[in-house]
């Protein structure tokens, strides 16, 4: 996933967790080692260091951002309540009832689920998260495999999210010419 333009914006899950418990999906746990050291490793392969980074307020995310470079910005663009909630409460009961992959994978499907929008609304609010910082250079958004996943399919195709997003994994946003283009897997979409 290394960038082929100067100026691009890393869109990435959080490296490798700790265990999160089925009956509280939101607990704010932090990396494992491994994943530590995973986000060292992505550093020191990156082209040159970001101008910049943002998080959701989530630790494993803000550390995960603060290990590739700049100390992150908190953006709820990625989460806490992130692009695809308009009314929490209601998709909050939702997300519990069926699980986090289920809830996803219904996105993906293009189930129409209580309190969460459209792709044709969300995902310009996920990108946003980076290209309103484009102007400062190379950076990176940090969030999560809810997040990245259903907005992967609707840029780059349903098979795009047909696996698990691992730790790390994600696209870039190469800043071009012509304008940004959403990148992943030799595939491309303008944003």
């Amino acid at each position: 996933m290394i960038p082929g333009t100067e100026t691009f914006i890393l869109f990435l899950r959080h490296g490798e967790r700790a265990p999160i418990p089925e009956d509280d999906p939101h607990l704010d746990v932090d990396l494992t080692p491994a994943g530590y050291r995973a986000v060292e490793r992505l550093a020191k392969s990156l082209p040159g260091p970001l101008a910049w980074s943002a998080a959701s307020p989530f630790r494993r995310c803000r550390v995960t951002a603060r290990g590739l470079g700049p100390e992150p910005e908190d953006d709820t663009r990625l989460g806490r309540h992130g692009p695809w909630i308009a009314d929490h409460r209601i998709a909050d009961r939702e997300f519990r009832a069926r699980g986090t992959e289920s809830f996803v994978r219904a996105q993906i499907a293009g189930e129409v689920l209580p309190g969460v929008r459209h792709p044709d609304e969300a995902v310009p609010l996920l990108l946003s998260a980076g290209l309103d910082r484009a102007h400062r250079g190379a950076g990176a958004c940090v969030t999560h495999d809810a997040v990245l996943m259903p907005a992967m399919a609707w840029l780059f195709g349903a098979d795009a999210a047909e696996e698990w997003l691992p730790p790390l994994g994600g696209f870039v946003v190469e800043m071009r010419r012509g304008g940004p283009v959403a990148v992943w897997r030799g595939r491309e979409r303008r944003c």
